[in-house]
């Protein structure tokens, strides 16, 4: 039934065993597919299978059979797929365009790149016979292949992750590659493994000017601990990536707990991610029944000049085809100190926005309370950050990483925007410039959201509240 104690009922998650890493994703003829790290017998992480869902709107997945099982060769660990719509591979045998997959194989410490392809629209799938296509060059962490056509020199180029930098290889026919190039060694953060690397194209805000973005997941080494995804903005002319920015800064992309492995969606006109919502410092002990894992809401992806400096920009898919009713609407609060705004709230799914007009106080806050356990979200806008306070958000106790203080840097804010689903709170602010995502697993059935201020006057405007129905009924 899918209505399980702390089952979200607006975000994918399996209905049984174990999920990590988005992997596949591809649009064809209507469906997004959404192929993902799955362990079928258990959930905790094990042997790596492809588990598979599909959907027509980003909202309403059907959970179809595992695509791609562990072999002789190892485990089904990350990848992507593509439309090879030209049959530059060779593979295809039917009316459909073929649906090639492109994984890394984990054996015992060797790692090395494979193909699999379909020729239903992702129903089945047939491993190639000459796998690996890219075998192990002497590197113990070798994953993740993110591949692309690249038009200006009509070949696929592959994005993948080698210990703490990213290669790029190229192909006429995703078969046969060739190293072009490599980046990273020197730039960006380091805390841990890169992982999960994505290669798009985004358009700036405002201006004709389209820059190339790559994407690099990186655990740990988060600025809140544990897994984090970080990007770079630079020129990628076929062969090399090159980052605009010097060597020492770091580009989170969600500065939350809850946010890892995001890469996006093939053969789409304009580029979609979905990331995993979890953490690997805990990510094994949530308590979660039969399942474990959700993935993030979609996010539309853009680029906006801020003081100068190119900042990703993310902004949720559109929610109002789920819309069961408003709360409030474009309404007007005025918070003051020791006069807290309150809003009840009959469902944990919802959507909420508002506009920040006049900011005398120090701080705002903005908390979802129980009788004995909340979640807070502070905007300090005198310390120019935003915290969110899980500390007494409900069960907490499974993993002493769990109950946390989490921060993002923030020198104002003008609106945001949040997406409650029961055990996840997305927080957009500034039009999606900054970004949180934090898992909560609360143990009481009333809350009521409340709003105060510290030392001055907040008022929030354009506020408005929607309970969102339920994707899996």
């Amino acid at each position: 039934m899918y209505d399980e104690q702390f089952r979200p009922q607006v975000h994918f998650s399996p209905k049984e065993n174990w999920m990590n890493d988005p992997n596949g994703l591809v649009y064809y003829k209507g469906e997004y597919h959404l192929f993902y790290q799955h362990h079928p017998h258990s959930k905790i992480w094990g042997p790596m299978h492809w588990g598979h869902a599909v959907s027509k709107d980003l909202l309403h997945w059907e959970e179809l059979p595992i695509a791609l099982y562990p072999d002789e060769l190892g485990q089904i660990f990350s990848g992507s797929a593509v439309i090879d719509k030209h049959n530059t591979s060779g593979f295809k045998t039917r009316d459909e365009d073929v649906m090639v997959a492109i994984f890394t194989h984990h054996g015992e410490d060797n790692e090395k790149q494979s193909l699999a392809y379909s020729n239903d629209r992702g129903r089945t799938w047939t491993k190639y016979d000459g796998n690996p296509v890219i075998s192990n060059p002497g590197i113990k962490d070798f994953r993740d292949p993110k591949v692309f056509w690249h038009e200006e020199s009509e070949k696929w180029i592959m994005s993948l992750a080698c210990q703490d930098r990213i290669r790029f290889y190229e192909s006429p026919n995703l078969i046969e590659w060739e190293l072009l190039s490599e980046f990273g060694s020197e730039y960006g953060a380091h805390g841990g493994v890169w992982e999960c690397p994505d290669l798009i194209q985004l358009e700036v805000e405002g201006e004709s000017e389209k820059k190339w973005v790559l994407i690099v997941s990186i655990n740990p080494g988060g600025p809140n601990g544990g897994s984090v995804v970080q990007y770079f903005v630079g020129h990628f002319d076929g062969t090399t990536f090159t980052c605009d920015d010097t060597k020492d800064t770091v580009k989170w992309a969600d500065h939350g707990r809850d946010f890892y492995a995001a890469v996006t969606w093939s053969n789409l006109p304009e580029p979609v991610w979905i990331g995993w919502m979890s953490n690997w410092q805990y990510a094994n002990q949530v308590p979660t029944d039969p399942f474990r894992s959700v993935m993030s809401i979609p996010r539309k992806l853009g680029l906006r000049r801020e003081n100068g400096a190119l900042t990703l920009v993310q902004t949720p898919i559109d929610l109002s085809a789920i819309y069961k009713g408003s709360v409030v609407s474009n309404e007007e609060l005025t918070v003051v100190p020791g006069q807290p705004a309150r809003i009840e709230l009959s469902d944990l799914q919802a959507v909420l926005e508002a506009k920040v007009e006049k900011k005398t106080a120090s701080s705002f806050s903005m908390a979802l309370k129980g009788e004995n356990e909340q979640l807070q979200v502070v905007f300090d806008l005198v310390g120019q950050e935003v915290r969110v306070d899980r500390t007494h958000s409900g069960e907490v106790s499974f993993s002493e990483k769990f109950a946390s203080v989490d921060t993002m840097p923030l020198v104002e804010v003008k609106d945001f925007k949040v997406i409650l689903d029961g055990t996840s709170i997305e927080l957009f602010v500034n039009n999606g410039s900054s970004v949180m995502t934090e898992l909560f697993y609360p143990l009481e059935s009333i809350y009521v959201l409340e709003f105060s201020a510290a030392d001055g006057e907040v008022i929030l405007t354009d506020v408005s509240l929607q309970y969102l129905a339920s994707t899996w009924k």
